[in-house]
């Protein structure tokens, strides 16, 4: 089973995508801040993340930056 790090601060569209994305069968990991990003990436692996761009406490650009210094999956934005 694939697992995805989602990152998404708006709640609403969080869960949303997580139970569209639970139905096709992957394991979804949701942080709504970019410091909860920062802890998951530390302690798991992630096959693919969805990164927002725009969070409270950062961006999705700088969780890319520590994904890919730990391994190189695909990111979609």
């Amino acid at each position: 089973m694939a697992k995805i790090l989602l990152v998404e601060d708006d709640k609403t569209i969080a869960l949303g995508l997580e139970y569209s994305l639970a139905q096709e069968g992957f394991d979804v990991t949701i942080c709504y801040d970019a410091a909860s990003a920062m802890e998951k990436i530390s302690a798991s692996d992630f096959d693919l993340a969805l990164l927002d761009i725009a969070l409270p406490d950062g961006n999705g650009f700088d969780i890319c930056k520590k994904l890919k210094m730990r391994k190189d999956i695909p990111v979609i934005f």
